[in-house]
């Protein structure tokens, strides 16, 4: 048992079995860096109107798939772009995980909510020194929630344009 070959194939059984481990993790979706995030963005209106002050997030159908994806919806244009959390201890992405959402939105996310306008509401800027006012929602109550929101979405591999007409 000691022939030339033997020893070769020998020494390289633990790099084969450390080649096939790799290949069967990443086949398998289990990479070091976390999901794979796919770009999302689109439109928003809301009875045919571009509303202001409000956050769009998509929400994983039963809680399968991947982390919630949300963005800012702009005031001027109606665009939103959606960035994910990565999970606890992997990286935040641009867009989301291939799945399907229910679309959930928030009242108040945007520039009206920066810090410069908080700051200038608490130092003696419109409220006095009170806290800012809430924001009052532009869209239907069942949007605000992942349990009652009627539209649902599907991210798919690659770019994705989904425009929201609500």
């Amino acid at each position: 048992m000691n022939h030339p070959s033997f020893q070769i194939v020998r020494s390289l059984h633990p790099l084969l079995l450390a080649s096939v481990a790799l290949v069967v993790m990443v086949v398998s979706g289990c990479g070091v860096g976390g999901p794979a995030f796919h770009p999302v963005s689109g439109k928003l209106t809301i009875d045919g109107q571009i509303p202001a002050n409000v956050q769009v997030s998509f929400y994983p159908v039963d809680g399968k798939g991947g982390p919630i994806a949300s963005g800012n919806v702009d005031a001027g244009t109606g665009r939103y772009e959606l960035t994910s959390s990565g999970g606890v201890g992997k990286p935040a992405g641009k867009g989301a995980v291939i799945g399907k959402y229910k679309v959930v939105l928030n009242a108040g996310s945007s520039a009206a909510s920066s810090n410069e306008a908080m700051m200038a509401q608490y130092s003696g800027g419109n409220n006095q020194g009170k806290a800012p006012a809430i924001p009052k929602a532009s869209f239907k109550k069942e949007f605000g929630s992942a349990s009652t929101s009627p539209k649902e979405v599907e991210v798919k591999s690659g770019a994705n344009a989904i425009d929201l007409a609500l």
